[in-house]
């Protein structure tokens, strides 16, 4: 079986030969992090499927437990602090209120809001899912990347990079 890597060498090296006229600097690094995304999203959801999660399931949690000093959370502030729409979080609340994982009171401060909570249930399940997901995405990386140098400067280099990105989608 042909890596996804070499994939990547072999499409970039029929571009060189097909346009030699194009400079395909980028090729190599967007194909690799695009293949990695779909990799490390699959890796998530398997590390998850023991506790009963979805991606979006953990999203959500990890989003209120970042937020549990803060006290109960409105819909809107979870909606931004996970770059969702608001019908996006709400089948993502209904599931989880149903799981009892979150609970949802009425925002006394905004008679139409409602403010999102973690039960206890899902705070203790939310602290041991972010062990697990922590432990195995820095073996995976450490193996990977040896050196903390290493890692820094390619976490450095994605940050720059989806900095760019995200800067030229807000001025379209």
């Amino acid at each position: 079986m042909v890596s996804s890597s070499d994939a990547v060498d072999a499409i970039v090296d029929d571009l060189r030969r097909w346009r030699p006229d194009l400079d395909a600097v980028g090729l190599p690094i967007v194909g690799r992090v695009l293949r990695l995304a779909q990799l490390l999203q699959a890796e998530r959801e398997q590390q998850l499927s023991p506790f009963g999660l979805s991606v979006a399931d953990f999203d959500v949690l990890a989003s209120l437990r970042r937020r549990a000093g803060t006290g109960a959370n409105n819909v809107g502030e979870l909606q931004r602090a996970m770059m969702l729409s608001s019908g996006g979080v709400t089948k993502r609340l209904d599931r989880l209120e149903a799981a009892k994982l979150i609970e949802r009171h009425p925002d006394p401060a905004d008679r139409r809001g409602v403010l999102i909570s973690l039960t206890p249930t899902g705070l203790e399940l939310i602290d041991d899912v972010i062990v697990a997901i922590t432990s195995h995405e820095n073996d995976l990386v450490t193996a990977a990347v040896a050196t903390q140098r290493d890692r820094r400067a390619l976490q450095d280099g994605l940050r720059r990079l989806l900095a760019t990105l995200e800067g030229v989608a807000a001025s379209a």
